[in-house]
Protein backbone atom coordinates (compact mmCIF):
# COMPACT_ATOMS: atom_id res chain seq x y z
CA UNK A 1 0.00 0.00 0.00
CA UNK A 2 1.19 3.50 -1.17
CA UNK A 3 0.07 7.05 -1.17
CA UNK A 4 1.55 9.60 -3.69
CA UNK A 5 1.09 11.37 -6.44
CA UNK A 6 1.19 10.68 -10.16
CA UNK A 7 4.22 12.34 -12.38
CA UNK A 8 2.00 14.70 -13.84
CA UNK A 9 0.63 16.03 -10.78
CA UNK A 10 3.91 16.77 -9.73
CA UNK A 11 5.04 18.46 -12.74
CA UNK A 12 1.88 20.94 -12.62
CA UNK A 13 2.33 21.44 -9.38
CA UNK A 14 6.12 20.68 -7.94
CA UNK A 15 4.67 23.24 -4.86
CA UNK A 16 2.82 20.35 -3.42
CA UNK A 17 3.88 18.84 0.55
CA UNK A 18 2.20 16.50 2.47
CA UNK A 19 2.24 14.57 5.86
CA UNK A 20 0.87 11.18 5.49
CA UNK A 21 -0.06 9.43 8.48
CA UNK A 22 -0.51 5.40 8.68
CA UNK A 23 -2.90 3.97 11.04
CA UNK A 24 -2.52 0.80 11.88
CA UNK A 25 -4.65 -0.05 14.91
CA UNK A 26 -6.92 3.23 16.96
CA UNK A 27 -9.26 2.84 19.87
CA UNK A 28 -12.11 4.04 17.51
CA UNK A 29 -13.79 6.25 20.19
CA UNK A 30 -17.31 8.11 19.38
CA UNK A 31 -15.80 11.39 21.56
CA UNK A 32 -13.07 12.32 23.25
CA UNK A 33 -13.01 15.50 25.62
CA UNK A 34 -9.26 16.45 24.76
CA UNK A 35 -9.72 15.82 20.91
CA UNK A 36 -13.25 17.57 21.91
CA UNK A 37 -10.99 20.61 23.84
CA UNK A 38 -8.81 21.06 20.67
CA UNK A 39 -11.39 21.25 18.12
CA UNK A 40 -13.29 23.98 19.87
CA UNK A 41 -10.23 25.30 20.45
CA UNK A 42 -9.52 25.07 16.71
CA UNK A 43 -12.75 26.46 15.81
CA UNK A 44 -12.38 29.55 18.20
CA UNK A 45 -8.74 30.48 16.34
CA UNK A 46 -10.58 30.61 13.25
CA UNK A 47 -13.36 32.43 14.81
CA UNK A 48 -10.51 35.11 15.31
CA UNK A 49 -8.50 35.24 12.70
CA UNK A 50 -11.60 34.78 9.77
CA UNK A 51 -14.42 37.12 10.59
CA UNK A 52 -15.88 37.11 7.41
CA UNK A 53 -15.03 34.77 3.74
CA UNK A 54 -13.25 36.90 2.51
CA UNK A 55 -10.31 36.69 5.37
CA UNK A 56 -10.20 33.37 4.96
CA UNK A 57 -9.60 33.68 1.71
CA UNK A 58 -6.82 35.55 2.18
CA UNK A 59 -4.84 33.53 4.52
CA UNK A 60 -1.80 32.06 2.96
CA UNK A 61 -2.13 28.65 3.18
CA UNK A 62 -6.09 28.76 1.46
CA UNK A 63 -5.14 31.33 -1.13
CA UNK A 64 -2.24 28.99 -2.29
CA UNK A 65 -5.53 26.20 -2.89
CA UNK A 66 -7.57 28.44 -4.28
CA UNK A 67 -5.13 29.63 -6.64
CA UNK A 68 -4.01 26.00 -7.42
CA UNK A 69 -7.89 25.26 -7.90
CA UNK A 70 -7.99 28.22 -10.37
CA UNK A 71 -5.24 26.21 -12.68
CA UNK A 72 -7.19 23.10 -12.50
CA UNK A 73 -9.78 25.34 -14.47
CA UNK A 74 -12.21 25.06 -11.56
CA UNK A 75 -13.79 28.24 -9.41
CA UNK A 76 -12.48 28.91 -6.11
CA UNK A 77 -15.78 30.14 -4.77
CA UNK A 78 -17.63 27.15 -6.22
CA UNK A 79 -15.13 24.53 -5.25
CA UNK A 80 -13.56 25.10 -1.88
CA UNK A 81 -11.14 23.03 -0.74
CA UNK A 82 -12.50 20.91 2.18
CA UNK A 83 -10.70 23.22 4.83
CA UNK A 84 -12.19 26.08 3.89
CA UNK A 85 -15.48 24.58 3.84
CA UNK A 86 -14.84 23.94 7.35
CA UNK A 87 -13.94 27.57 8.21
CA UNK A 88 -17.24 28.65 5.75
CA UNK A 89 -19.35 27.08 8.57
CA UNK A 90 -17.46 28.54 11.10
CA UNK A 91 -17.80 32.18 10.25
CA UNK A 92 -21.45 31.46 9.05
CA UNK A 93 -22.11 30.43 12.34
CA UNK A 94 -22.93 27.04 11.31
CA UNK A 95 -22.62 23.64 13.26
CA UNK A 96 -19.53 21.24 13.01
CA UNK A 97 -19.94 18.31 11.54
CA UNK A 98 -19.16 15.58 14.50
CA UNK A 99 -18.75 11.81 13.62
CA UNK A 100 -16.04 10.74 15.91
CA UNK A 101 -12.80 11.34 17.79
CA UNK A 102 -10.54 10.61 14.56
CA UNK A 103 -12.84 12.83 12.69
CA UNK A 104 -12.91 15.42 15.40
CA UNK A 105 -9.44 15.51 15.47
CA UNK A 106 -9.01 15.81 11.48
CA UNK A 107 -10.50 18.75 11.55
CA UNK A 108 -8.98 20.32 14.72
CA UNK A 109 -5.83 19.82 12.77
CA UNK A 110 -6.84 21.16 9.66
CA UNK A 111 -8.08 24.36 11.34
CA UNK A 112 -5.42 24.57 13.58
CA UNK A 113 -3.03 24.22 9.95
CA UNK A 114 -5.36 25.74 7.82
CA UNK A 115 -4.86 23.08 5.19
CA UNK A 116 -6.88 20.13 3.68
CA UNK A 117 -6.43 16.77 6.08
CA UNK A 118 -8.28 13.90 4.75
CA UNK A 119 -8.75 10.50 6.58
CA UNK A 120 -9.38 7.42 4.61
CA UNK A 121 -10.53 4.33 5.68
CA UNK A 122 -8.39 1.52 3.77
CA UNK A 123 -10.85 -1.30 4.12
CA UNK A 124 -11.61 -1.02 0.46
CA UNK A 125 -8.93 0.81 -1.34
CA UNK A 126 -7.12 -1.59 -3.27
CA UNK A 127 -3.24 -1.53 -4.23
CA UNK A 128 -2.71 2.25 -3.43
CA UNK A 129 -3.82 5.69 -3.30
CA UNK A 130 -2.98 8.13 -5.62
CA UNK A 131 -3.09 11.76 -6.36
CA UNK A 132 -4.04 11.88 -10.30
CA UNK A 133 -5.58 13.07 -13.75
CA UNK A 134 -9.34 11.29 -14.23
CA UNK A 135 -9.32 8.76 -17.83
CA UNK A 136 -13.67 9.23 -17.50
CA UNK A 137 -13.66 5.60 -16.73
CA UNK A 138 -14.70 6.11 -13.29
CA UNK A 139 -17.28 6.35 -10.78
CA UNK A 140 -17.54 8.78 -7.76
CA UNK A 141 -19.98 7.47 -5.36
CA UNK A 142 -21.34 10.67 -2.58
CA UNK A 143 -21.55 9.30 0.51
CA UNK A 144 -24.39 7.82 1.31
CA UNK A 145 -25.66 7.92 -2.27
CA UNK A 146 -27.84 5.25 -4.92
CA UNK A 147 -25.96 6.40 -7.62
CA UNK A 148 -22.65 7.23 -8.84
CA UNK A 149 -21.78 10.88 -10.28
CA UNK A 150 -19.88 10.90 -13.83
CA UNK A 151 -16.36 11.82 -13.48
CA UNK A 152 -15.18 13.92 -16.92
CA UNK A 153 -11.38 13.06 -18.11
CA UNK A 154 -8.78 15.16 -16.73
CA UNK A 155 -10.57 16.14 -12.90
CA UNK A 156 -8.05 15.71 -10.24
CA UNK A 157 -8.89 12.69 -8.25
CA UNK A 158 -7.67 10.14 -4.77
CA UNK A 159 -8.00 7.15 -7.07
CA UNK A 160 -6.71 3.69 -6.21
CA UNK A 161 -6.61 0.38 -8.91
CA UNK A 162 -10.23 0.15 -9.06
CA UNK A 163 -13.10 2.61 -10.99
CA UNK A 164 -14.23 3.64 -7.70
CA UNK A 165 -12.44 7.16 -6.53
CA UNK A 166 -11.88 8.22 -3.01
CA UNK A 167 -12.00 11.53 -3.97
CA UNK A 168 -12.57 13.92 -6.20
CA UNK A 169 -11.71 17.82 -7.37
CA UNK A 170 -8.60 16.46 -5.06
CA UNK A 171 -9.34 18.08 -1.61
CA UNK A 172 -13.21 19.03 -2.59
CA UNK A 173 -15.12 15.93 -1.27
CA UNK A 174 -14.50 12.71 -0.43
CA UNK A 175 -16.58 9.93 -1.49
CA UNK A 176 -18.50 6.61 0.55
CA UNK A 177 -15.56 4.27 -0.23
CA UNK A 178 -13.07 6.07 2.03
CA UNK A 179 -15.11 7.38 5.36
CA UNK A 180 -14.59 6.78 8.10
CA UNK A 181 -17.21 4.73 10.26
CA UNK A 182 -17.44 2.90 13.69
CA UNK A 183 -15.75 -0.15 12.16
CA UNK A 184 -12.82 1.59 11.03
CA UNK A 185 -9.49 -0.20 12.11
CA UNK A 186 -7.04 0.86 9.40
CA UNK A 187 -6.68 4.04 7.48
CA UNK A 188 -4.38 6.97 6.17
CA UNK A 189 -4.88 10.56 7.27
CA UNK A 190 -3.02 12.45 4.33
CA UNK A 191 -2.38 16.60 5.13
CA UNK A 192 -1.50 18.67 1.89
CA UNK A 193 0.12 21.91 1.68
CA UNK A 194 0.64 24.30 -1.56
CA UNK A 195 1.48 27.89 0.60
CA UNK A 196 5.57 29.03 0.28
CA UNK A 197 6.49 27.52 3.79
CA UNK A 198 3.72 24.19 2.74
CA UNK A 199 6.62 22.03 4.14
CA UNK A 200 7.00 23.31 7.54
CA UNK A 201 3.00 23.24 7.97
CA UNK A 202 2.59 19.69 6.81
CA UNK A 203 5.69 18.68 9.32
CA UNK A 204 3.83 20.66 11.90
CA UNK A 205 0.33 18.99 11.28
CA UNK A 206 1.35 15.21 11.03
CA UNK A 207 3.93 15.40 14.14
CA UNK A 208 0.65 16.55 15.75
CA UNK A 209 -1.92 14.49 14.31
CA UNK A 210 0.36 10.95 15.55
CA UNK A 211 1.18 12.78 19.13
CA UNK A 212 -2.79 13.06 19.67
CA UNK A 213 -3.61 10.11 17.76
CA UNK A 214 -0.77 7.86 20.59
CA UNK A 215 -1.98 10.31 23.29
CA UNK A 216 -5.97 9.95 22.60
CA UNK A 217 -6.70 6.91 20.85
CA UNK A 218 -3.71 4.39 21.95
CA UNK A 219 -2.78 4.27 18.26
CA UNK A 220 -0.02 2.77 16.21
CA UNK A 221 0.82 5.31 14.04
CA UNK A 222 3.79 7.23 11.90
CA UNK A 223 4.36 9.82 9.65
CA UNK A 224 6.22 10.38 6.57
CA UNK A 225 6.68 13.41 4.59
CA UNK A 226 6.31 13.91 0.90
CA UNK A 227 7.04 16.33 -1.75
CA UNK A 228 7.72 16.75 -5.31
CA UNK A 229 11.28 15.41 -5.15
CA UNK A 230 10.11 12.45 -2.93
CA UNK A 231 6.23 12.04 -3.95
CA UNK A 232 5.36 8.10 -2.89
CA UNK A 233 5.15 7.46 1.18
CA UNK A 234 4.84 3.74 1.85
CA UNK A 235 3.18 1.85 4.62
CA UNK A 236 5.11 -0.87 6.56
CA UNK A 237 8.08 -1.98 4.48
CA UNK A 238 6.12 -2.85 1.71
CA UNK A 239 7.42 -1.30 -1.47
CA UNK A 240 4.70 -2.33 -4.02
CA UNK A 241 5.16 -1.39 -7.24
Amino acid sequence: MWFGYHPEIVERFPEINAAVVWVDSFQNLAEHPEIESSLAESVRLIAEHCPDRSAIARQPSIAAWREAYSRMGLKPNRYPCATEQLMRRIVDEKPMPRISALVDLGNAAALRHMIPVAPFDLARVEGFCEVRYATGEERFWPINAAEPDEIPAGEVIFADDTPDLISRRWAWRQSDKGKITPGTRQLVIVAEAMHKSGAQTVREAGEYLVTCLQSHLDADASVEFIDAWNPRSYRGDIMES
